[in-house]
């Protein structure tokens, strides 16, 4: 029988990952530019896939499904500008493609920009069938915290495609974060695909979003155990192992990632970030420890021990509570290595951030004189490590938010 790249996609879909994997292979033969194309990115040859894409586009460079499927390879690389480029390029070849419409969608939303939701709507008005702009929707829905929304575009694009395993994977999402240690929706997902590891990683991005860091890391896990290929799940695993300052497990998840091809900046750029921890100091005393850039430790050191101790007496004080693990308080010198601890990424506003029981933030020598208060900016994250270990992080990020603003300004009339 011949192979087609549907035959592929359905074994596939189906978690026959080796016949699949056999089929697209079979594929990278054809003389068709555009099939070998997906055929290789299927097969992880992101190089030759875009190689591929491009003979396709210059051969027929009218064929709208060709630039949105290039498009989604370099969304899926982490490059929207360009992926938006291709987008629009579809669009003025055929200004309502849905395809191209849900391409921008997915390209905004992974900005959190809230045009994504129009403009996944139009994509919905050029083609009412279109069961990944309802689950774009539904998943938007549920980073807006709002469940009854997004169950409701979970269950459309289920009505659309009953093998909609995105929308079920959303649905599974939805029960976890509730707290339900089962859900119906995981039994139909895993007998429809027993190798979809991709449900666990849709939980985990959420449960990073809820500040639920090590129930992600969980769920992670759980997703790679299914399918060991599911390499921006590893990444993911990585980055959380990192942000809870587990640099060696986290290194070895990373590297594992970059060298299966995934060396887009958020693998490469933390990767980067823990060579240089080897320039950091740390002080261990009692149940803190502090991790400073060695430029600028002897100097930084007793300020932030002190203030730290001083934090921490007093919120285990005020909650009535003693952490059962110590604290780790790092300080970035530089502001992008901060970002890029924080994210993966550089461009972050932020001056702190909080990870369970690692707070990381910006050194005073980051920035300006007078253009932070750093004692501040401790105080209001360590508020979250005790409000959030108070409540099991279940606490929601506008009360969170809320206390720590409170507890900032509470400590002195003139700071905040």
């Amino acid at each position: 029988m011949a192979q087609t790249l549907e035959t592929c996609r359905g074994l596939n879909r189906h978690g026959r990952l080796q016949e699949a994997s056999g089929c697209y292979q079979t594929l990278l033969l054809t003389k068709d530019a555009y099939v070998r194309a997906e055929a290789h990115w299927a097969l992880g040859r992101y190089p030759e896939a875009n190689d591929e894409f491009r003979k396709a586009v210059a051969l027929q460079p009218k064929n709208v499904l060709y630039r949105v499927r290039w498009g989604r390879l370099f969304l899926n690389r982490q490059q929207k500008q360009d992926a938006a480029s291709l987008f629009q390029e579809a669009l003025e070849i055929k200004s309502d493609h849905a395809g191209a419409l849900l391409g921008l969608a997915l390209a905004a939303s992974e900005g959190f920009d809230r045009a994504a939701s129009e403009i996944a709507r139009k994509a919905l008005e050029a083609d009412p069938k279109l069961a990944e702009a309802r689950v774009l929707l539904a998943a938007m829905a549920l980073e807006d915290n709002n469940p009854g929304l997004a169950a409701e575009e979970a269950d459309k694009a289920m009505a659309i495609d009953p093998e909609c395993l995105e929308a079920m994977a959303l649905r599974a999402t939805m029960d976890w974060l509730d707290d339900k240690p089962e859900s119906p929706y995981l039994t139909r997902i895993l007998k429809l695909n027993p190798a979809y590891g991709e449900v666990y990683a849709v939980a985990g991005r959420f449960f990073v979003l809820n500040r639920r860091y090590e129930e992600a890391i969980r769920l992670y896990r759980k997703a790679l155990e299914l399918n060991p290929n599911l390499n921006k799940a590893r990444a993911e695993l990585g980055l959380n192992l990192m942000r809870l300052g587990q640099d060696q497990e986290a290194r070895q998840q990373l590297e594992r990632c970059y060298k299966a091809g995934e060396t887009y900046p958020a693998v490469g750029n933390p990767l980067r970030l823990l060579d240089s921890y080897k320039n950091f100091k740390y002080f261990r005393s009692g149940n803190t420890i502090l991790k400073l850039h060695e430029k600028e430790a002897e100097l930084l050191q007793p300020y932030f021990e002190a203030e730290l101790k001083r934090a921490m007496a007093t919120y285990e004080k005020k909650y009535k509570m003693k952490l059962d693990r110590p604290v780790q308080l790092e300080v970035y010198p530089d502001h992008e290595d901060f970002a890029v601890r924080i994210l993966g990424m550089p461009g972050m506003g932020a001056l702190g951030v909080t990870f369970v029981n690692v707070v990381a933030m910006d050194s005073p020598s980051s920035r300006k004189p007078g253009e932070f208060h750093w004692a501040t900016t401790l105080w209001h994250e360590l508020s979250h490590v005790y409000t959030l270990a108070a409540t099991r992080q279940r606490m929601p990020r506008w009360f969170t938010e809320g206390m720590a603003v409170y507890e900032e300004t509470a400590v002195s009339a003139e700071w905040g």
